[in-house]
Formats: C-alpha cells, sequence, structure tokens
C-alpha cells in the first residue's frame, strides 16, 4: 500500500487517515527524499563541543566499568523486592 503523507515538525503525517493494526509500523522512504546531512545537521560552539567530548568520554567510563561485586551491593528494599517478583512472575 503507497500512502501520501507531508512532513510537519519532524512526524509524518498521512494525507488520509489510517486504520493501522498495530501502533508501529515501516515505512520505505526513498534515499533522494531524504535531506542529507549537511542539512540537517547544526553546529555546536566550539565549547560545547568540548563539554559535549568530556561528557561523552564520562559516559564511556562508565559504561566500560566493572560491576561490583553482589556483597557490595545495597541490600533491596522492600519495594524493590516486590517489584523484582512480579518481573519474575510476568507482569
Amino acid at each position: 500500500m503507497q500512502v501520501q503523507a507531508r512532513w510537519e515538525d519532524g512526524v509524518l503525517r498521512p494525507l488520509t487517515p489510517l486504520n493501522l493494526r498495530h501502533a508501529v509500523v515501516t515505512i520505505e522512504v526513498p534515499d533522494d527524499e531524504v535531506a542529507g546531512p549537511s542539512q540537517l545537521a547544526y553546529e555546536l560552539s566550539p565549547e560545547a563541543q568540548v563539554i559535549a567530548k568530556a561528557m561523552t568520554a564520562e559516559l564511556d567510563e562508565i559504561r566500560a566499568a566493572p560491576l561490583p561485586p553482589d556483597e557490595e551491593l545495597p541490600p533491596l528494599s522492600t519495594k524493590q523486592q516486590e517489584r523484582m517478583a512480579a518481573f519474575a512472575l510476568g507482569y
């Protein structure tokens, strides 16, 4: 099925209403309809770039850090234990 849609504020809006079976669908947009990165990208100030690089490095360090042993973790609260039990039941 082909549907025409309008691009409005970052959202594709069909020109005619659709009654979809699922909330998420995959659409195909031809490559020549996508603006190049230079048209979509914006430049950060040099100061903001330095801050962003520092934040990225800190985040990468956190992601790469090893997890502490279980015995060093704080005990779970009653509420957390209830949630874990609910997850185990599949709710």
